[in-house]
Order: C-alpha cells, then sequence, then structure tokens
C-alpha cells in the first residue's frame, strides 16, 4: 500500500472518530453528563483534530511505513 493510501486511511478513521467525538459530547451535554467526562471527551477530539493536520502535513509518515520512526515534530520524511 502506498503511503498517500495509508494516509488517507487514517485520516477518514481519525475524522470518523472525531465526528462521533462530537455527537458523544452533544448526548453527554444534552443529559448534563459530569463536566468531567465531557472534557475528557472534547481533549480527545481536539488531540484527533491535531492528529488529522499532522496527518495531513505528512508530518506522521514515518508511523505509516515500515521501517524507524520519528518523534520529533517537522522531521524530514
Amino acid at each position: 500500500m502506498m503511503i498517500d493510501e495509508r494516509r488517507d486511511i487514517v485520516e477518514r478513521f481519525l475524522e470518523r472518530c472525531i465526528a462521533y467525538s462530537n455527537a458523544s459530547i452533544e448526548r453527554k451535554e444534552h443529559r448534563n453528563d459530569n463536566l468531567e467526562d465531557i472534557n475528557k471527551w472534547k481533549a480527545y477530539r481536539d488531540f484527533m483534530r491535531i492528529t488529522v493536520k499532522e496527518i495531513r502535513a505528512k508530518e506522521l509518515d514515518t508511523w505509516l511505513e515500515d521501517g524507524p520512526v520519528s518523534y520529533e515534530p517537522g522531521t524530514e520524511k
């Protein structure tokens, strides 16, 4: 599988996680659930949004390939 295909699959998965998170947050707010739980879901959603941006910017390509992985932001691919 080519890197573009891998990137697309992961991005689609993360976008679905974000959509699910938004729906979950809305349900929890509607039910007046515990604010701490709602904030955990918001943090999860926000982290996924950041990750999608990094995937689109090709900053995490080494994570999608076989071989060494870079944990440094902005590292050349």
